[in-house]
């Protein structure tokens, strides 16, 4: 994850499906990006470590009256590296490439339209470190090599109001992927996107959201089986094509000052697996200045996936296709308790202490 390329962190706890989807029913890291400023920012990162890895990173800034810019570029290489003299390697060989330019049209005082770009591109490779050295054998034969190649759209429209704010957005990714080791290849790409429109109303004690969302998602398997260039048997080939359709909409009530409640529902139809409805409830106790307190849950869903890290494990081989005729998408219920206390230390060191049940 690029530092220079980050403004703000954020961890949100317990259930958040309604927002996010099923997936998040026990939280989820949100990571968000930087954006320009009237004041020019030029950063620069190197990093080298002797373990044999460099990585070069670089960040640029600026706005203008009517446009801004932001662009990312990095790159990041590691050479085979052995510690423990065991013959294989414990960090593999990799050459890697990012790119993030971002434009921001500033349409108006109040509308703002974002248009960006991301590529990464990869080539690792690990293994026998004689065969990586290039001397392979009759003893010495084992690789493993992962070629990726990421390419994105990023598009957004923000529209302000006295108390409201619409938000579109939309993101097509491209993804292609090649594992090869000794007598065997498995070579795949997926082509996603999804598209939200939401609408945000701050009144005086209460905000609601609501909106819509579009997630579309189709891997296609490009071969596998025990040679390169084998063709996989059609009983074999794990294609599959998902597309759903959602909307939710939420509320945040302060009852009192020391009692907000935030509620909320999402129904989502997934076109393999039928409708979902997730419901999520939680209050936020604010007992004193410092300390304060959270009680929720909600329901979350998840599609099933040849995609995991097992599978990963053995790169894939063996591992049949997803049987859409008896598969079940994976459903549960989560609950979160915790309980927060900040405080401040010779005032200048913050201090937030947090213990989370789920």
């Amino acid at each position: 994850i690029p530092p220079l390329n980050l403004r703000q962190v954020e961890v949100i706890k317990g259930s958040a499906s309604t927002l996010y989807g099923g997936g998040a029913i026990a939280g989820l890291v949100n990571l968000i990006t930087k954006r320009p400023t009237e004041k020019r920012e030029l950063s620069f990162m190197l990093n080298g470590t002797t373990a044999r890895g460099l990585d070069l990173s670089g960040f640029w800034g600026q706005k203008w009256e009517t446009i801004g810019v932001t662009m990312f570029a990095a790159r990041n290489t590691q050479r085979e590296y052995d510690p423990g003299k065991t013959g294989f390697s414990a960090l593999p060989n990799y050459e890697r490439y990012t790119v993030n330019p971002r434009l921001y049209f500033y349409l108006s005082p109040t509308a703002t339209l974002t248009v960006g770009a991301m590529g990464n591109w990869e080539n690792r490779i690990g293994g026998d470190m004689q065969v990586l050295d290039g001397r392979t054998d009759n003893t010495h034969q084992y690789f493993e090599r992962n070629r990726s190649d990421r390419v994105a759209s990023q598009l957004q429209f923000d529209k302000r109001f006295e108390r409201s704010v619409l938000t579109l957005k939309n993101s097509v990714s491209y993804f292609n992927r090649v594992i090869s080791q000794p007598d065997y290849r498995f070579a795949g790409h997926q082509v996603a996107s999804f598209t939200e429109a939401s609408y945000t109303h701050t009144g005086t004690r209460s905000e609601w959201i609501g909106g819509g969302n579009l997630w579309t998602e189709q891997f296609t398997e490009d071969g596998v089986g025990q040679g390169p260039s084998s063709p996989a048997p059609s009983s074999l080939v794990r294609n599959y094509q998902y597309v759903t359709v959602g909307a939710f909409v939420q509320n945040n009530y302060m009852v009192r000052p020391w009692l907000t409640l935030e509620t909320g529902l999402r129904g989502d139809y997934h076109n393999r697996f039928g409708f979902f409805t997730l419901p999520r409830v939680s209050a936020l106790f604010k007992l004193s200045d410092r300390l304060t307190s959270r009680l929720g849950g909600g329901l979350g869903y998840k599609a099933p996936t040849i995609f995991t890290e097992d599978a990963e494990s053995v790169a894939f081989r063996n591992v049949r296709p997803i049987d859409q005729a008896t598969a079940q998408a994976e459903t549960s219920i989560g609950g979160n308790f915790d309980v927060n206390y900040r405080t401040t230390l010779f005032d200048i060191i913050d201090v937030p202490i947090n213990q989370l049940f789920f």
